[in-house]
């Protein structure tokens, strides 16, 4: 429950929070689960 409350606190407040990290066909699969529940989510390489 804190972890989720900090994550809306972040999109709240910044307007993005890194919510799942790992290799890109992971991701890619989360982010079309997030995406299948109407959220907004994209996933990029980190720098």
């Amino acid at each position: 429950r804190e972890k989720s409350e900090k994550l809306m606190l972040d999109v709240h407040t910044k307007g993005k929070a890194v919510v799942s990290t790992g290799p890109r066909e992971k991701m890619e699969i989360d982010t079309e689960a997030l995406q299948g529940y109407g959220l907004w989510a994209t996933f990029q390489k980190d720098i």
